[in-house]
C-alpha cells in the first residue's frame, strides 16, 4: 500500500517540476524577445532588471532539472532509469538544487517555487 503512495509522490514531484521547466523556459523566452521593449500597461524595466530575471529563470530550470533527475532515480525500476542512477549522482543533484534554493533566498528573488 505504501509503495502505492510513494510512487503517486514521485510522479507528483516529477510532473510539477516538469510544469515549473516549462514556465521558466517560457519566461526566460519571453523575457529574451522582449529585451528593451515594453508595454503600455508595464513601467520599462532596466537592462539589469531583465539579465536578473532571467539568470533567475536559468538557475529554477537548473533546480527543477536536478530534482527531476532525482524523481525518476526514486521511480520503480524499469521506468526511465528508475533506480539505476549512483548514489553520488542522487547526491549531487540534490545538492545542486538545494544550493540553488538558498542563493535565491538569499538574493532575494526566487523565480518558481516548486
Amino acid at each position: 500500500m505504501s509503495d502505492k503512495w510513494w510512487d503517486r509522490q514521485h510522479s507528483s514531484l516529477g510532473s510539477f517540476t516538469l510544469v515549473g521547466i516549462i514556465r521558466s523556459l517560457r519566461t526566460f523566452i519571453k523575457l529574451r524577445r522582449s529585451k528593451g521593449k515594453h508595454s503600455a500597461d508595464d513601467p520599462p524595466k532596466s537592462r539589469g532588471e531583465i539579465k536578473f530575471q532571467m539568470r533567475s529563470e536559468v538557475l529554477c530550470i537548473i533546480s527543477c532539472l536536478s530534482d527531476l533527475v532525482n524523481a525518476i532515480h526514486w521511480m520503480p525500476t524499469g521506468f526511465l532509469w528508475g533506480g539505476s542512477s549512483p548514489t553520488w549522482l542522487v547526491g549531487l543533484m540534490g545538492t545542486i538544487s538545494s544550493m540553488i534554493g538558498i542563493y535565491q533566498t538569499a538574493a532575494g528573488g526566487s523565480s518558481a517555487g516548486v
